[in-house]
């Protein structure tokens, strides 16, 4: 054994009980505080520029007349000496001038203002981008550092049950997904020490792994064939002739069609009860199938070969023709009896011969051994009865049916079934400390799973049924009392659709509507205007005046006029252009109530994948999960499972 297979067996058989892995992907990083708010881009002020396109604009002809005058009067007034030198200093002069007035002119302060907005514009952008990266950077790191994290936390978490049901209902799936679930969680509850019994009904060897597991791992493992198992075994040794008689007749009911006459039950338990009663020896089914054939007087007893009936049994059944009755009701239930016990009677003929190729592996006090995969796993103990060695503490022990009859196979898992739900009955089994597996239980029917069902949970021993269909007689068993609930593959529509059925549903908000509204408006106006005013003002006014002196007296007087008219007119032309874009998006949301889990989910799961339905502590619960024993050698395992964590 490798060493990847020692530390897989190692990690199998290590930890609290499982039923697989639950994968939880670490949490999205949360939001920077500041990833709400980044950055602004201010733009530099350009009132300055604006004030001086408009100074420029009102003193584009003025200034311009004016100056040129100025200079022209300059000029003359330096040139006048009329020699050469007085020329060239008057042109000197003039170009100064020029200068000086250009750099001076407002149209040279605008263009000046003009660069040094621009200057600030290429500024202001540098530093918004220079904010910008840095904002991105904190960002980013925040992320990186929860996403470095993340890379540490645990993605897969044991599957466990809470709850602690007393049955665990698993419906679908397929051999491989069945034998990978009883590895993962036969694996720690072997570890721990408590007995484990799977009844496999299947013929697919779904405890091979789980097998060929603990006997790596050196832990006991028997394995029981039947029908080899049944023949030659004294069966009085486990039942009363009563219980062996409701035993086989419960069995055969449940071959029966639904709806059956229920009275037919009482004249099974009476045939075999009479016939069991009457035997001196060991109660066989050749010797029960003996029994029977005298009841019907077709039994044929040869002097010279000594038959399976002493001849006191033969005349002590005879005895009792007359208290069985001979209604044609009566003889047609003992023949049908009596043709199925045949059955295992030329099989236990058949294996006293060594004739018989289903009945191979057991002895003839019962006891039967011998790991399934081969290998050496445990001692059997030989003598001892067979139903005391199925159920040891530590123990793996694998009821298989096999046989090349069908009716033969259909029978033996009918009576094991049975010989099962008696010893619980019994208290053979000590409860509280073990777990029973049935897997393929689906033809046995509804009356004969809850029967076993009630009787485990009554004597303390966890049930678990695999079916491989979710009918209609398994889905009235599915969801009872105190137990939790498997859903594996389920390829069949109509079984995947009763399945997102029970696992139930619930509401949600889905998108059933996107809009998305984009509008443009263009605004163009141009306005005209014309004022004209004239005014128009007259004064008149008059003064008089006198004095008196030395000199005499005098007069004045005196008289003003004036007259002014005023006319001013203004023309005013505007145009104005605006455009506005919108963009509208909206998004509405309706409640529907519809399946939590979709049937084309159920029929997509992979071979091992499961969706565990419990109701626990904290309400009903869906989870999905995989079975899968090599997750154990996954890294980022956790050991305890995810709701102990929260």
């Amino acid at each position: 054994m490798s060493d990847t297979e020692a530390e897989l067996v190692r990690r199998v058989f290590a930890g609290e009980e499982r039923w697989g892995w639950e994968f939880v992907q670490p949490p999205e990083p949360p939001p920077h505080p500041d990833a709400a708010n980044p950055p602004a881009h201010v733009e530099p002020s350009h009132t300055r520029v604006r004030d001086l396109t408009e100074r420029a604009t009102e003193k584009r002809n003025s200034s311009g007349c004016g100056c040129f005058t100025f200079l022209l009067a300059v000029g003359v007034f330096l040139g006048a000496g009329g020699d050469g030198a007085g020329i060239v200093a008057a042109g000197i002069a003039v170009v100064l001038l020029l200068v000086a007035w250009g750099a001076s002119s407002p149209r040279a302060r605008l263009r000046a203002a003009q660069r040094d907005l621009e200057r600030a514009r290429e500024q202001a952008l540098r530093e918004h981008q220079n904010r910008t990266r840095a904002w991105q950077r904190r960002l980013d790191t925040h992320r990186a550092e929860h996403l470095r994290r993340n890379e540490e936390l645990d993605t897969w978490f044991p599957l466990a049950l809470p709850s602690r049901p007393s049955r665990i209902d698993v419906f679908g799936g397929t051999a491989h997904g069945w034998a990978s679930l009883l590895a993962t969680v036969g694996g720690p509850l072997l570890g721990s020490g408590q007995p484990l019994l799977v009844l496999d009904l299947t013929q697919q060897a779904v405890a091979l792994e789980l097998a060929g597991f603990a006997a790596r791992r050196e832990v006991p493992v028997l394995h029981v064939p039947v029908p080899g198992a049944f023949l030659g075994v004294d069966l009085c040794a486990e039942f009363t002739p009563e219980e062996l008689a409701e035993a086989i007749a419960e069995a055969l009911a449940t071959m029966r069609p639904p709806g059956t006459d229920v009275d037919l039950h009482a004249i099974d338990v009476d045939l075999l009860q009479t016939v069991a009663s009457l035997l001196e020896g060991a109660v066989t089914f050749a010797r029960l199938a003996a029994g029977l054939r005298v009841l019907m007087r077709v039994y044929d007893a040869d002097p010279d070969r000594p038959g399976p009936l002493e001849p006191s049994e033969i005349e002590a059944i005879s005895r009792a023709i007359d208290l069985v009755g001979h209604t044609e009701r009566v003889q047609n239930e003992l023949r049908y009896v009596r043709a199925q016990l045949e059955l295992l009677a030329r099989a236990e003929g058949g294996a006293a011969d060594g004739s018989a190729g289903g009945s191979a592996g057991a002895a003839a006090d019962g006891s039967v051994g011998g790991p399934v995969d081969g290998s050496a796993a445990g001692p059997v103990d030989a003598g001892v009865p067979a139903l005391a060695q199925w159920w040891r503490p530590g123990a793996l022990t694998i009821v298989t049916s096999e046989d090349v009859v069908h009716r033969r196979k259909d029978l033996t898992d009918r009576l094991v079934f049975f010989r099962l739900l008696h010893a619980l009955r019994k208290r053979t089994f000590a409860g509280g400390t073990g777990t029973l597996v049935v897997a393929g239980a689906d033809r046995l029917g509804r009356d004969a799973l809850e029967s076993m069902a009630r009787q485990a949970r009554t004597s303390g021993v966890r049930l678990v049924l695999l079916l491989e269909h979710l009918r209609e007689g398994a889905v009235q068993v599915a969801g009872g009392s105190d137990s939790a609930t498997v859903f594996m593959r389920m390829g069949n529509g109509e079984e995947a659709k009763a399945a997102a059925q029970f696992i139930g549903q619930e509401h949600r908000f889905l998108v059933n509507q996107l809009t998305r509204q984009v509008g443009e408006t263009l605004t163009e106006g141009r306005s005209d205007g014309y004022t004209y005013q004239r005014g128009t003002s007259e004064t008149d006014g008059t003064s008089r005046g006198g004095s008196s002196g030395k000199g005499g007296w005098g007069r004045n007087w005196g008289s003003s006029r004036s007259f002014s008219t005023s006319l001013s007119r203004s023309w005013q032309e505007s145009t104005n252009t605006s455009t506005a874009r919108s963009t509208t998006r909206g998004e509405n949301l309706s409640r529907v109530y519809e399946f939590a889990v979709e049937p084309t989910q159920l029929q997509a799961l992979p071979v091992t994948g499961l969706v565990l339905v419990e109701a626990g502590p904290g309400g009903r619960r869906v989870v999905f999960g995989d079975c899968n024993p090599g997750i154990t050698l996954l890294p980022r395992l956790s050991a305890r499972p995810r709701a102990s964590l929260t």
